[in-house]
């Protein structure tokens, strides 16, 4: 009896310790670190989801620098991949149809011709990267370790690359969004996915709803 006590005074502390720490998760059961390629700039970015301390689930991606905000190689939350472009109320992924790109330039193109990562603190004071004091600042933290982890305790690498097209765009980052809504890593009242007059970034996999 005593022996079982012990053994289940060590399984509840083993409990809260690890409910007290940030967690690697994983799509399919196995923490997984996501290399995802894509051919529309040719730029490979890391990208890997955590239970922070409080139970919550966000995914981060570690910036290329491409778009700018001087913070490449920082890990930034995001809310999944998303239409570039804002789609108008009633229409879809696959309309479109020719605009004005600059004074002399017209581009005929359905909107989820181009993805996005639609980051959390998208067209914030401080940039894309998390506030200080936010969960998602010091979970952005304590992924700058990753590589100091054992090798027996770093994520498994999965390697895919994303084909330019609106049809290649709906199949791969559906999937994503799919998987990263299951595990509650998506919300969807972010800023980045709000409504304004000229329509939403749309969230490959979920359509417009009243």
């Amino acid at each position: 009896m005593k022996l079982l006590l012990e053994n289940f005074r060590k399984y509840l502390n083993e409990e809260e310790e690890e409910s007290s720490q940030f967690q690697l998760v994983g799509t399919r059961g196995e923490p997984t670190l996501l290399q995802l390629t894509t051919e529309q700039d040719g730029k490979t970015r890391k990208i890997i989801i955590v239970r922070h301390p409080d139970q919550t689930v966000k995914a981060y991606f570690e910036s290329s620098g491409v778009s700018g905000g001087g913070y490449k190689g920082s890990w930034v939350p995001f809310e999944g991949w998303v239409t570039s472009e804002r789609v108008p109320k009633g229409q879809t992924f696959t309309d479109g149809g020719p605009r004005q790109t600059d004074e002399v330039t017209w581009v005929d193109r359905p909107y989820g011709h181009y993805a996005m990562m639609a980051k959390t603190y998208w067209n914030q004071p401080g940039g894309a990267k998390p506030p200080e004091g936010t969960i998602h600042a010091e979970a952005a933290e304590w992924l700058q370790t990753l590589d100091d982890l054992p090798d027996d305790q770093k994520p498994q690498v999965r390697k895919i690359t994303a084909e330019r097209g609106v049809e290649n765009n709906i199949k791969l980052f559906s999937k994503l969004n799919g998987e990263l809504h299951r595990l509650g890593a998506i919300d969807q009242s972010a800023a980045v996915l709000n409504e304004k007059p000229e329509g939403r970034r749309m969230l490959f996999g979920f359509g417009y709803s009243e």
